[in-house]
């Protein structure tokens, strides 16, 4: 069969080296993948510019998991070209807004399907830039394509995959069903905390929480769904409406390590219709099997969720270190699982 002539054409679609070059080389936008040098080129703010201004964040320190240098929110940007920036705000950022900014009420009245593939392309997008500024894939702009790709510890298809959500804007390619991810809606309540943003990632899981107010949206980006029926059956608990920030947390790091126990991975492929050139995204789904929960894993991510928070718990009627109780695997915020708890845990 002769290949679509759309195949390559960066309009419709880039395949998984072409995508390593982008990313190692740095010398082409992240969306449309044309040279930022034959364009002009914006400052892309990896935090939208919408939830910096909302929560006072530009002069704010970021903490990232795999760069710790103190840096500021408002300077974290990453080069885009003046034409990407302005089709994401208007196509991405923008329905987004006005999909979160009235909480998590409003956004539980509003979310229809059409909001759901929305929602989590714009999870897509924020987790691609975090993970690309962070640092926690390699990227030189003298280092050779060849060496980048012999980096074991980078999972370059699943990466590609969400460049491929992250620019579908772009594209215009449609996400099928089973393309979506797990995501779980929170509404919180917790006057305990004076900051009312909150961005957690999981790198190697490809788990993201976003906390804007009352509103917490936790999301794997590359598990079709797949980790939702141990979320809810071991993780969420029954008839619970608001939840605190530990809690929130506590879910997060619980999603991330469901995702590891899944024993064959989502495969993710672009269909392109020969006739239109128009791109859809799907998934081949292998047959579920989950493997035990590694306990190693589980306190390492644990203990990445709850870093910043660490210095500040104590066990009440414990000399137990929060850090101790998370290596052993005996914290929990949620009154569901107070049993598997050391004691009450106060921050």
């Amino acid at each position: 069969m002769t290949p679509s002539p759309h195949l390559n054409n960066p309009k419709v679609y880039i395949d998984t080296d072409t995508f390593i070059d982008l990313v190692s080389k740095r010398t082409r936008c992240l969306i449309c993948c044309e040279p930022l040098n034959g364009k002009v080129a914006n400052r892309e703010h990896v935090l939208p510019k919408w939830i910096l201004r909302k929560y006072d964040l530009y002069d704010k320190e970021i903490t990232l998991p795999h760069d710790y240098k103190a840096r500021q929110y408002g300077g974290h940007t990453m080069p885009c070209c003046k034409d990407c920036n302005s089709l994401l705000g208007k196509k991405l950022e923008q329905p987004v807004r006005q999909l979160t900014q009235g909480g998590y009420a409003k956004l539980q009245r509003l979310l229809d399907e059409n909001g759901q593939r929305l929602l989590f392309t714009w999870l897509s997008w924020v987790f691609l830039k975090f993970l690309i500024k962070d640092g926690a894939i390699p990227i030189n702009p003298d280092q050779r394509v060849k060496a980048v790709m012999q980096d074991k510890d980078t999972d370059w298809t699943t990466l590609h995959h969400i460049h491929c959500l992250a620019r579908s804007p772009y594209t215009g390619a449609h996400l099928s069903p089973e393309v979506l991810g797990s995501v779980v809606i929170l509404a919180i309540d917790d006057d305990r905390y004076r900051e009312d943003f909150d961005l957690i990632t999981v790198h190697e899981t490809q788990t993201i929480m976003v906390r804007l107010g009352d509103l917490a949206i936790i999301a794997n980006l590359s598990d079709s769904g797949r980790s939702m029926d141990i979320v809810h059956r071991f993780v969420l608990p029954a008839r619970q409406e608001r939840f605190t920030v530990l809690q929130a947390l506590e879910i997060c790091a619980d999603m991330a390590v469901t995702t590891t126990r899944i024993e064959s991975k989502p495969v993710y492929f672009t269909r392109i219709d020969r006739a239109t050139g128009q791109p859809s995204i799907h998934a081949d789904l292998p047959v579920y099997e989950a493997n035990p929960v590694d306990p190693d894993t589980r306190a390492a991510i644990f203990e990445l969720v709850y870093r910043e928070h660490l210095p500040h718990l104590k066990i009440a009627g414990s000399d137990m270190s929060a850090l101790q109780a998370i290596r052993e695997n005996r914290l929990t915020f949620l009154e569901h699982r107070i049993s598997r708890a050391t004691g009450e845990i106060r921050e």
